[in-house]
């Protein structure tokens, strides 16, 4: 029985037809296949990657790094998420990657070089994010409501109780711990309104109002919350600065919501920075997008954090609530945008908002 042989243009079809990025690096590390969805991941050309060096081709340390890993321990890796991003253009985006990295041996176990495969899921990833939200946000609902009836009324008469003993106090003249008892009732005064903020910041969180948008001028509205919060800053001897691109497009937000999200972020700078810190206001415009980014050289936020800061009640803070960033961060996603940051420990950190010129949905 005679058996045909495939094509042997097969496999060059099979690579230009796959919806993967596929690469394969030989033994040395110089690249052998690229086909063309590689290409438009890694924005080289394929006659320019052909042969060369993977350090040469490859943009993106975090993939380096996994063929290194296959190189050094003759293991393969699958089903990895990792993020790229795109040069510093406002226009580019991160991109979600899942990668696998397989060792390559010929039919006498030699090592002959690493394959691996990259695939696009960042709009699926974005959509399991989503859907993990709405399912917090379901349950933040149910939590809330027990909370304002199970904490504010113990709130309200610990505070009415609180004012009766003042009252009680005023009327010992000679008593010798009178001071030190009213220090205490004090402290006890203090407690109870950082827990009633605490609450009242939870429940805005669930129940932001429906947005009501106008036209606006951006640059405008980021002015008044720079002026609010100037006193803040000055009191730590540090310094608000705006540094507004002129002639920014209108944009249509809600102003009493953005200016929620953004007071949130300013002040977690605020917080962030030391004696003579710099926090820096900007605002950039594309032709579809218009960019809001605060800069500081507070403190940072360290890499086993940075991915969570934006969690519901996640805090690093011992007085914190852990809602701030949240708030800002829901109230971006009501308005079609998105933030990001980038932080480094003891160097400050950079939020990013997006905000689109025509929103899908207003």
């Amino acid at each position: 029985m005679r058996i045909n042989r495939p094509d042997p243009d097969l496999f060059e079809i099979i690579l230009r037809h796959l919806k993967e990025a596929v690469v394969f690096a030989d033994s040395r590390g110089r690249i052998q296949i690229f086909n063309p969805v590689a290409v438009e991941f890694f924005k080289v050309k394929e006659k320019q990657a052909m042969g060369k060096k993977l350090e040469r081709v490859i943009p993106y340390k975090i993939i380096r790094k996994q063929f290194g890993s296959v190189y050094e321990h003759r293991e393969g890796y699958h089903d990895l998420e990792l993020a790229i991003h795109f040069p510093a253009v406002l226009e580019e985006e991160a991109q979600l990657l899942r990668c696998s990295f397989y060792p390559v041996y010929d039919r006498k176990g030699i090592f002959i070089g690493c394959l691996a495969t990259f695939a696009d899921i960042t709009e699926k990833g974005l959509l399991s994010r989503e859907i993990s939200q709405s399912k917090d946000l379901s349950t933040i609902g149910m939590l809330a409501r027990w909370m304002a009836h199970e904490i504010r009324n113990p709130l309200s008469s610990l505070n009415i109780n609180i004012e009766l003993l003042r009252d009680e106090l005023r009327e010992e003249v000679h008593l010798a711990q009178k001071g030190e008892i009213q220090s205490l009732l004090n402290f006890i005064s203090y407690e109870t309104l950082r827990l009633e903020n605490n609450l009242k910041e939870f429940l805005d969180f669930n129940r932001l109002p429906p947005l009501k948008f106008e036209w606006v001028q951006l640059n405008d509205v980021l002015d008044s919350i720079a002026r609010l919060l100037r006193p803040d800053a000055q009191m730590k001897n540090a310094r608000i600065d705006v540094h507004f691109q002129k002639k920014l497009p209108l944009v249509k937000i809600d102003v009493s919501q953005i200016n929620l999200a953004i007071s949130n972020l300013l002040i977690n700078s605020v917080q962030a920075v030391s004696e003579r810190g710099e926090i820096h206001l900007l605002t950039r415009a594309s032709k579809k997008n218009v960019f809001i980014i605060i800069k500081d050289n507070g403190t940072g936020i360290s890499k086993d954090h940075l991915h969570k800061i934006f969690d519901f009640m996640f805090s690093t803070k011992p007085t914190g609530s852990g809602l701030g960033l949240s708030i800002a961060k829901k109230i971006i996603s009501d308005h079609h945008g998105d933030i990001t940051v980038r932080s480094e420990l003891n160097r400050g950190s950079t939020f990013r908002i997006r905000l689109p010129l025509n929103p899908k949905a207003n």
